[in-house]
């Protein structure tokens, strides 16, 4: 059971508070309200979507005239559930609002944080940490994981969350303690009510376990923002409490991609090296259609890519490579086949025909092409299982990888 507050926003003077009530005007208040309180917001389908921290985001969206909204708090912690409400609050008080809150945990009106801490949220994360226990010979290997984000690799023994891998043999000793308290501060990333060293401990975790590249901020900006984030989160959770176990090889790594002189770290007690962080230092997969296919974590998305195929690339000077991916589904029913066409796009030199998961596979390697002064390596590939047909093409820029291109395509699933 996932723990939310719902609201409501409207003026409270309907005949005068209304001719200035509009989505432009109330997306011009929300956004000011999150600069002056170093929260970020952007709209994203047809919603306005506020981020206070890593995994912590408020949603709004305009209902004839009522400015509604939810947040899920769970995963974040009771100090972000704490968090919503007083942005909410603030929220209603500069626009001269209406606020109607749905509050199950009851803080809205009671304002008790450690007994709503304690009934709800350390509840919650016991009944969880049981549920989870029972996992181990099964298909599932991660929980508390966003769900329109990649599918991270498989950790042998381990299940992934948003803020670290949780080993089963950690899990049990969660469960059969009975001391939730002692566990939730590193699975909450904001634990409590003020922003303490734990708090910025542990946004840099999410950062580093879910979207850090562990490339070279000189790649993109991307790389530049996660990176300084990261950093500036764990130089002031070491500032604030020197004690607290430290990511500190990874922090370590992470100055020297982004050229960042490190601070003295010499007193700072290592996190312990059981706590793989950072899911993109393998392969990732993600959905498409029917199947599910795997690239390297490090590979970006290009966000301006306008050929109709996704695009992912890891950049010239960090590996030259390249993979363009689509798919095409015909009617229910249907049964995919190869297109001769796809396999026309250069010189053939090798064919194969192999077997992907339920699917059939074919490829093509071509020979090397010379484009704007660089040689390149080309692959074309289809997969298919019943009505879809999944076409991807791969560019590598050094001789001797198309096995690794090849490999890449061999290992998509079908998903249904």
């Amino acid at each position: 059971m996932s723990i939310r507050i719902r609201f409501a926003l409207r003026p409270k003077n309907r005949l005068t508070g209304y001719r200035e009530w509009t989505p432009d005007a109330a997306e011009t208040m929300i956004k000011e309200l999150a600069g002056e309180q170093g929260y970020t917001c952007e709209s994203l389908s047809g919603c306005l979507l506020c981020r206070l921290c890593p995994e912590g985001y408020i949603w709004f969206h305009w209902d004839k005239r009522v400015l509604k909204g939810e947040s899920q708090t769970n995963i974040v912690g009771p100090g972000f559930h704490v968090a919503v409400i007083a942005f909410l609050e603030q929220l209603a008080g500069q626009g001269k609002l209406k606020l109607k809150v749905d509050d199950k945990t009851g803080y809205y009106w009671r304002r008790d944080f450690l007994t709503m801490r304690r009934k709800y949220f350390y509840q919650w994360f016991m009944d969880l940490m049981k549920l989870v226990s029972g996992w181990e010979n099964g298909p599932e290997y991660t929980f508390c994981w966003p769900s329109s984000y990649y599918i991270p690799e498989k950790q042998d023994g381990k299940l992934i969350t948003h803020i670290r891998p949780f080993s089963f043999m950690e899990i049990r000793g969660v469960v059969n303690s009975g001391l939730s308290m002692a566990f939730a501060r590193d699975f909450f990333i904001w634990n409590e009510i003020e922003k303490d060293a734990v708090y910025y401990r542990n946004c840099a975790l999410v950062l580093l376990n879910q979207s850090c590249f562990f490339m070279p901020s000189s790649r993109c900006e991307t790389d530049k923002k996660i990176n300084d984030r990261i950093i500036e989160c764990l130089e002031k959770a070491l500032s604030m409490d020197s004690s607290l176990p430290f990511p500190l090889k990874e922090y370590l790594e992470i100055c020297r991609l982004a050229e960042h002189e490190p601070v003295d770290v010499s007193h700072a007690e290592p996190l312990s090296r059981e706590l793989f962080v950072g899911c993109r230092r393998h392969l990732i997969y993600r959905k498409l259609g029917n199947m599910k296919f795997c690239l390297p974590g490090s590979f970006m998305f290009d966000e301006n890519c306008r050929n109709g195929m996704d695009h992912y690339y890891d950049g010239v000077e960090y590996g030259g490579h390249d993979l363009y991916i689509y798919a095409v589904v015909l009617g229910t029913g249907g049964t995919s086949k190869f297109k001769k066409a796809w396999f026309e796009q250069g010189t053939p030199e090798e064919e194969f025909l192999f077997d992907v998961d339920k699917g059939k596979g074919k490829a093509v390697f071509y020979a090397p092409e010379e484009k704007d002064g660089e040689v390149l390596y080309n692959m074309s590939a289809q997969v298919l299982y019943k009505e879809q047909r999944t076409n991807i093409n791969i560019t590598c820029r050094k001789p001797g990888e198309m096995e690794w291109a090849l490999d890449l395509v061999k290992k998509i699933t079908i998903t249904e």
